[in-house]
């Protein structure tokens, strides 16, 4: 069935969140995995607009966050990030340019390392309709390098009307949902994207190899063991050790993919695990001190210092505050 047929409603919904792990839920259809790992309160929002398959969503964190992100199976995202967001942004581990259009296919993972006060749009639509659409407007087939992982520069000005135009879109399906109508919604978004790839599909980034390919895979190794419970730290040594590379290496390897060092980074992400259960039914039964000790965090003075000073609250406080998930939702017909 064609996912943007008539006879699908367009929808639209506002998501606010104070946990990135929460955010992270946000998206309709991916499956999505979040770290906050700068200091402070965290706060993000989500408005979105659908019809069908296709998404339209500008997203907004104010601290910065690791992500982990897979959209759906059959479909490609086109992510942009707003003037002015892009730096210490990482996408799959490598700087972007300013002015890009981030390419990611669905069904396969990719990461994003994004700064505090980031917003970034998306479009994401299945892949025949991205087609099909191209070939109305320019009577070819889509570039091959599109159907890729891979960063786009536009020129400026192109990347500011892309990101205006998508912002006015969502403005108007909040303020009169009723007005968006299948073309517009295609017209402002779709097409929008298409005029703008145009412009700049000569200078599209080539995929990831050779010494960025090692480090990306190194973070994700230590990655996935960081979150996984271990009464044990996991130490630099250590995980130079494991990866077989010296200490300057491994330091060069973080700071590319996450803009940090390994420790920090690791720490940021066992302390947002332990958070997760704290505000989790899985976790009520342990004490704050055992699951401090379980994600291998010896002293409690210590993590309660770290974890209050990356969330800006007590482990206490997080275990007696109720879940709180605010959405409004408009649906137009």
């Amino acid at each position: 069935m064609d996912p943007l047929s008539q006879g699908l409603s367009l929808q639209f919904v506002t998501r606010l969140a104070d946990d990135a792990a929460d955010q992270a839920a946000f998206i309709s259809g991916w499956e999505q995995d979040y770290a906050q790992i700068s200091c402070g309160r965290f706060s993000g929002r989500l408005d979105e607009l659908c019809l069908g398959r296709l998404q339209v969503f500008r997203e907004y964190s104010a601290r910065e966050t690791y992500q982990q992100c897979q959209p759906w199976r059959g479909a490609i995202w086109f992510g942009i990030p707003a003037p002015g967001s892009g730096e210490r942004l990482r996408f799959h581990g490598r700087s972007v340019p300013p002015s890009a259009v981030l390419v990611a296919m669905g069904g396969s993972d990719f990461t994003l390392r994004t700064p505090d006060d980031f917003t970034i749009y998306g479009i994401v639509l299945e892949q025949e309709v991205l087609a099909s659409r191209h070939q109305q407007l320019f009577g070819r087939d889509l570039p091959a390098h599109w159907l890729q992982s891979a960063a786009v520069r536009l020129p400026e000005a192109s990347h500011r009307l892309l990101c205006g135009q998508i912002y006015e879109l969502l403005a108007l399906a909040r303020q009169t949902p009723d007005s968006i109508g299948r073309q517009l919604l295609l017209d402002c978004s779709v097409d929008a994207l298409l005029l703008a790839l145009s412009e700049g599909q000569a200078e599209a980034s080539p995929r990831r190899e050779g010494s960025s390919q090692r480090h990306w895979q190194w973070v994700e190794q230590a990655r996935q063991r960081a979150l996984q419970p271990a009464s044990q730290w996991l130490t630099v040594e250590g995980l130079c050790r494991e990866l077989h590379v010296t200490r300057r290496t491994l330091q060069n390897g973080f700071q590319e993919v996450t803009a940090m060092s390994p420790l920090p980074f690791l720490r940021a992400l066992r302390l947002n695990q332990v958070r997760r259960l704290l505000r989790s039914p899985q976790g009520s039964a342990d004490s704050i001190q055992q699951l401090a000790e379980d994600w291998g965090f010896a002293s409690p003075s210590h993590f309660t210092y770290d974890y209050r000073r990356l969330f800006g609250e007590t482990p206490s406080q997080t275990r007696q505050q109720p879940l709180r998930l605010n959405t409004f939702r408009l649906d137009a017909a």
